[in-house]
């Protein structure tokens, strides 16, 4: 596989970047994941960071050369990564409720399949038009489609922030599934927050996405994003992928439309890869007793984010134990 891969992630004008981007390779396959942890919810960084890690982690421990049911993969990792956020929050006190966006993209021997949750977004353009992007789970997007408002009102609608599913809410959500795509050579990929797409239209978000180095790309994106947005600024992410190769002569794997997952229905039928993960030696017990959080000086600020981090990492690992 030809690919290119860029990311970049900025605070903005918030007091905290609640942003995480993630991406993982194998010598058939790359995955990215982007996830936006909801800042009106305590934990929102939390959230995100469970979502990445616990997705990464899931496609890291694949056993097998080929994913040959991709959609099923990605919606059970999503799945999962839900109820890991769900996990984590019961056990916290005082009391939280993590919650986040997210959307994955799987890109498998010259194949694309993508599935989100909320309204951060994936782009697919061919040359200097835009294929396809996911539809947000929001009260604007539902606006949108019925006409009620054009997408550049979507922009800046005092209900923009109003998502409709997230991860580590109260039900599992629904995950949305995009096609099964066949990648033709210079398509690009652009996984982000709502934080870029609420300050470009699309054609100026395919003239950053056809610069080169792509990493480089994206980067101004974000900067001119923030430079542009000022004190609305949210946090900015993305992540693109710039497809160098001929267009695969493979046959398609399962030739899916876009659709939505019944959960409940899911889980059964279709056992997950991450349910054979070996676990860390010795993982610290993190659920056994839960201690309220201390005030902090701000000259003890670093060390309590190095323990969250350990914390975290810690309860992913013993998470990894148990079945669903």
């Amino acid at each position: 596989m030809k690919y290119e891969i860029g990311f970049h992630s900025l605070q903005g004008a918030r007091s905290s970047n609640q942003d995480r981007v993630a991406y993982a390779e194998r010598d058939n396959a790359v995955f990215m994941v982007l996830a936006d942890g909801l800042g009106g919810h305590a934990g929102g960084s939390i959230a995100a960071e469970i979502a990445t890690k616990w997705s990464i982690q899931t496609f890291k421990s694949l056993k097998q050369p080929v994913i040959t049911q991709p959609s099923a993969f990605l919606a059970l990792t999503m799945i999962q990564a839900h109820d890991q956020i769900v996990s984590y929050s019961k056990v916290k006190f005082p009391k939280m409720h993590p919650r986040t966006t997210c959307v994955y993209c799987l890109v498998q021997d010259g194949y694309a399949y993508w599935a989100h949750v909320g309204d951060s977004r994936l782009y697919h353009f061919r040359g200097d038009k835009l294929l396809e992007r996911t539809h947000d789970h929001s009260t604007v997007e539902q606006m949108f489609l019925r006409g009620l408002i054009t997408e550049e009102d979507m922009r800046s609608h005092p209900q923009k922030n109003h998502i409709t599913r997230c991860l580590g809410g109260n039900h599992r959500p629904e995950v949305e599934l995009g096609n099964e795509v066949r990648l033709e050579k210079d398509d690009r990929l652009l996984l982000c927050s709502d934080g870029v797409w609420e300050a470009f239209d699309i054609d100026t978000i395919i003239s950053f996405m056809k610069r080169q180095p792509l990493d480089e790309g994206v980067e101004e994106m974000l900067h001119t994003a923030e430079d542009k947005m000022k004190q609305v600024c949210d946090n900015i992410t993305a992540i693109g992928l710039n497809w160098y190769d001929k267009a695969a002569t493979n046959l398609p794997l399962q030739n899916l439309g876009s659709a939505a997952i019944d959960q409940k229905n899911l889980l059964d039928p279709v056992k997950s890869p991450s349910t054979k993960k070996k676990p860390a030696n010795k993982p610290a017990d993190t659920t056994a007793k839960p201690t309220p959080i201390k005030q902090t000086s701000p000259s003890n600020k670093r060390e309590e984010v190095k323990q969250e981090i350990e914390e975290l990492e810690n309860f992913l690992a013993n998470q990894q134990k148990k079945p669903l």
